[in-house]
C-alpha cells in the first residue's frame, strides 16, 4: 500500500468495504425475506383463490384475467374435474385424482408440501359440499420476485460503487491538490529563505497542519534572523577589544607604547575569553542531556558558590541571602552558569544591595537599580538584545535556554525600588 497513490487507496478501500458490506448485506437480507416471501407467495395465492372462485360463480373462467404463469386452479363437482389451468405446474407429483383425495384429507384452506427441493403451496376454497376449488402455485414466483431483488440489489450496490468511487475521486482529488500545494510551498521554504507567508485554506486536519507549518516557518524566520543579527553582534563584540590587542601589540613593537600597557592587552584578552566562554555555554546548551546527566541539586550550595566568587566584585554592594533547602533537578554546571549571570546583571545595574532568596522551590534575584523600560522587559532574553544601557551580551541568553532545558519558567519584573528575577518549576505551577 505505501507503493500506491493516496487516491489509489481510497478507491481500493472503498470498493473493498462496499463489496463485503454488499456480500454480508445481500445474506443477511436473503435470511431475513425468506419467510417474508413465502407469506407473500401465500398471501398472493390468496388473492388469485378469491379472483378464481369470483369468476366460477359469474361463469367466467375463461376471462385472461385468471391466466398466470405461476398460479394454476382445479375445480371438482362430486369428485370429478370440471375445469382446471396450468395444471402442469404439479403434474410431476399428483394426477387429478390423487390431488382430489389428498385434498379431502386436509382439514385446512392452505397447505404447503415439498417434494425433493421443490415446494407447492395449496389453497382450498369448498362450496356447497359438492364443489371444491383447489388453487396451486410452485417456487416460480418466488424465484422471479427473488431474481427481481436481487437484480435491484446488484444495480443499487453498482449505483452505490460507482457513485462512491467518483465522490473519493473528487474529494480525494481536492484533497490531494491540497496536500501538493501545500507539499510545494513547503519544499520552496528553504529556497526563499522562510521568508513566504504559507497559505492556510479551510478549517480542516489540513489547515491545521498547514497552520503548524506557517508557525514552524515563522519560528525558523525568527531564529535565522535572530542568528543573522546574532553573528553581526558577535563580530562587531570581538572587532572592538581585537582591535585595542592588535593596535597596543604593534605600539609596544614600535616602541611608541609602554610596557605597562600590556595590562590593557590582557585586560582585552579576558574579555575575548569571556565572551568565547559564553558562546562555549551557549552552545553546549544546545546539546541533549540524558537522566544521568541530571541529579537534585541543593540550589543554596550553588548561590553560595556564586556568592564566594561575587562578593568582592564591589566593594559598594551588599548581598543579603534568605535560602532553604530547595531542590533542582539538573545539572550543577548549568545552574551555576545561568545563576551567575544573572548575578552579573545584578552587580552590573546595583546602587547598594543585591538580595537572593530561595523559598519553597521558587529562586529570586532583586536588587535596587534603575527600573527598565516595559518595552525591553519582553526583549532580555534574546542573544545580543540591547539592555537598558544599550549594552548587549549572551548572559541572560543563556540563563532563558538553560530554564527552558530544565523546565523552569523565568519572569523579569520591576519592584518598587529596582529590578527583579524570578524562577519557578513548570511542575509546581
Amino acid at each position: 500500500m505505501k507503493r500506491l497513490r493516496l487516491s489509489t487507496q481510497f478507491y481500493i478501500i472503498f470498493t473493498v468495504v462496499i463489496l463485503l458490506t454488499s456480500l454480508f448485506f445481500t445474506l443477511g437480507m436473503n435470511y431475513v425475506f425468506e419467510d417474508f416471501r413465502s407469506e407473500q407467495n401465500r398471501n398472493q395465492l390468496a388473492t388469485y383463490a378469491n379472483n378464481v372462485f369470483d369468476a366460477y360463480l359469474n361463469e367466467g373462467l375463461d376471462s385472461p384475467f385468471l391466466r398466470s404463469d405461476h398460479n394454476g386452479y382445479i375445480i371438482y363437482e362430486d369428485g370429478i374435474k370440471i375445469y382446471d389451468s396450468q395444471f402442469q405446474i404439479i403434474d410431476s407429483v399428483y394426477t387429478n385424482r390423487q390431488l382430489y383425495l389428498r385434498m379431502n384429507t386436509w382439514l385446512s384452506n392452505e397447505k404447503t408440501e415439498t417434494f425433493g427441493e421443490d415446494t407447492y403451496y395449496f389453497h382450498l376454497t369448498r362450496f356447497q359440499n359438492d364443489v371444491l376449488i383447489v388453487t396451486f402455485t410452485d417456487s416460480s414466483y418466488l424465484e422471479n420476485l427473488g431474481t427481481s431483488f436481487n437484480v435491484i440489489l446488484r444495480i443499487s450496490f453498482i449505483s452505490l460503487v460507482l457513485l462512491g468511487n467518483t465522490t473519493i475521486l473528487v474529494w480525494s482529488r481536492i484533497i490531494l491538490d491540497r496536500i501538493r500545494k501545500l507539499q510545494g510551498e513547503v519544499t520552496k521554504l528553504s529556497a526563499n529563505n522562510y521568508h513566504v507567508p504559507i497559505e492556510v485554506v479551510g478549517e480542516d486536519e489540513i489547515s491545521e497542519l498547514a497552520n503548524r507549518i506557517e508557525t514552524m516557518r515563522k519560528e525558523i524566520e525568527s531564529n535565522e534572523k535572530t542568528k543573522q543579527e546574532m553573528i553581526q553582534n558577535i563580530s562587531h563584540d570581538f572587532k572592538t577589544p581585537i582591535a585595542v590587542i592588535q593596535s597596543y601589540a604593534e605600539a609596544i613593537r614600535d616602541g611608541i607604547a609602554d610596557i605597562e600597557d600590556t595590562n590593557i592587552i590582557t585586560k582585552q584578552a579576558d574579555i575575548l575569553n569571556h565572551k568565547v566562554k559564553q558562546l562555549i555555554e551557549l552552545t553546549k546548551l544546545e546539546h541533549a542531556l540524558t537522566e544521568q546527566d541530571r541529579s537534585h541539586i541543593r540550589v543554596s550550595e550553588v548561590i553560595e558558590h556564586i556568592y564566594d566568587q561575587q562578593k568582592f566584585r564591589r566593594d559598594d554592594i551588599q548581598f543579603v541571602l534568605d535560602l532553604d533547602d530547595s531542590t533542582y533537578y539538573g545539572v550543577y554546571d548549568y545552574f551555576f552558569s545561568a545563576f551567575s549571570n544573572i548575578v552579573d546583571n545584578m552587580l552590573r545595574y546595583a546602587k547598594t544591595t543585591i538580595q537572593i532568596t530561595l523559598k519553597n522551590n521558587i529562586l529570586t534575584f532583586e536588587n535596587d537599580g534603575d527600573h527598565i523600560e516595559e518595552k525591553l522587559i519582553h526583549t532580555l532574553f534574546k542573544p545580543y538584545e540591547k539592555g537598558p544601557k544599550g549594552q548587549f551580551g549572551l548572559g541572560l541568553s543563556i540563563v532563558k535556554r538553560t530554564m527552558d532545558l530544565f523546565h523552569f519558567s523565568i519572569e523579569v519584573y520591576n519592584t518598587k525600588d529596582g529590578v527583579g528575577f524570578k524562577i519557578i518549576p513548570l511542575e509546581s505551577l
